[in-house]
């Protein structure tokens, strides 16, 4: 069993509609967001589909997502979503695993998000500047 095992993919836009589908498949009972979990420059958010959908739909702007899933969940997946500036998503998945379970979880994610571009980590995920700089690397 190895530790932080992450699975990277690419996306080539941003959607709520597949955040939220992605985050029901993977953490169906999830813990939703704390509504400070960031803000906008003109207040807070009143729920956590306000709070994607603001930056989802703000175009140049970044903001990192994770979700965890405290019940029914032996292998710790954590999800993850970093929205980049150039309006890519990068799209993650953290757990505790075997190699084999992250080739799973991998190619299941790109079929899902209709990517080829993906990439798998230990520990820390991968370092990229934008959604372009990550297509390109990996």
């Amino acid at each position: 069993m190895i530790s932080d095992i992450i699975c990277q993919v690419y996306f080539d836009s941003k959607s709520s509609e597949k955040i939220f589908e992605l985050l029901n498949f993977y953490l169906p009972q999830y813990q939703p967001l704390k509504l400070d979990y960031t803000s906008k420059i003109d207040g807070e958010f009143n729920s956590n589909q306000e709070m994607i959908d603001y930056f989802v739909n703000t175009n140049n702007i970044s903001q990192t997502f994770y979700w965890n899933q405290y019940i029914n969940n032996p292998e710790k997946v954590m999800f993850g979503v970093d929205m980049t500036n150039d309006n890519k998503t990068i799209f993650s998945l953290t757990f505790d695993g075997t190699i084999e379970q992250a080739e799973i979880y991998l190619i299941e994610l790109k079929q899902k998000l209709d990517s080829d571009i993906g990439f798998i980590s230990f520990i820390n995920p991968i370092e990229y500047d934008n959604g372009i700089d990550f297509k390109n690397k990996y």
